[in-house]
């Protein structure tokens, strides 16, 4: 026998660690955004079936585990919302980019994501969890809720609620403002 040859197989020392079925309903949009950009999706924009686009959010998901994922989604979702509201941090931009330092295929997994949801709906735990946002870094309210501004003439200045951690007052003021049309 050659040396470094196993001559039997021990298969009670081979434990593998039973994984639940993902079920691409119970991931939020930003969860399913990760995983996509986590799996082997193309980066062309080509077409594929919803089927195709389910079987690459598992695959994401089963490679990132479900508490990175979820981590990361959080921290994807925080940076979306100062990106839009065009408050970001050098630092929060910085741990983003290399977090996802392939800046068009996030884009992609983005969209593919939103189709997704579109397709597949959210359930209810989903649902729940999809508000949810945490930033990777320094905020620009630092804590306090409310971000300084300052108008175009000098000396009037003013305060909007943060993105980030005055988001449920942003909401239900959207909600309210909705209600009244």
């Amino acid at each position: 026998m050659m040396p470094g040859t196993i001559a039997e197989r021990r298969a009670e020392a081979v434990k593998a660690e039973a994984i639940a079925p993902i079920d691409v309903s119970d991931l939020t949009g930003a969860e399913r955004a990760v995983a996509l950009y986590a799996s082997d999706m193309p980066n062309g924009r080509r077409h594929h079936t919803k089927e195709q686009f389910r079987a690459w959010i598992v695959q994401g998901a089963e490679r990132l585990g479900e508490a990175e994922m979820r981590r990361q989604a959080l921290y994807f979702r925080g940076w979306r919302l100062l990106d839009m509201h065009e408050r970001l941090t050098a630092q929060v931009q910085a741990r983003h980019e290399q977090r996802f330092p392939r800046r068009f295929r996030l884009v992609r997994a983005e969209q593919g994501g939103a189709l997704s949801v579109s397709v597949d709906g959210m359930s209810k735990g989903a649902l729940a969890r999809n508000g949810l946002v945490d930033l990777d870094g320094d905020c620009p309210c630092e804590g306090t809720g409310g971000i300084a501004a300052w108008d175009a003439d000098a000396g009037e200045s003013y305060e909007i609620l943060c993105p980030v951690h005055r988001r449920a007052e942003i909401d239900a003021h959207r909600r309210a403002a909705l209600a009244a049309l």
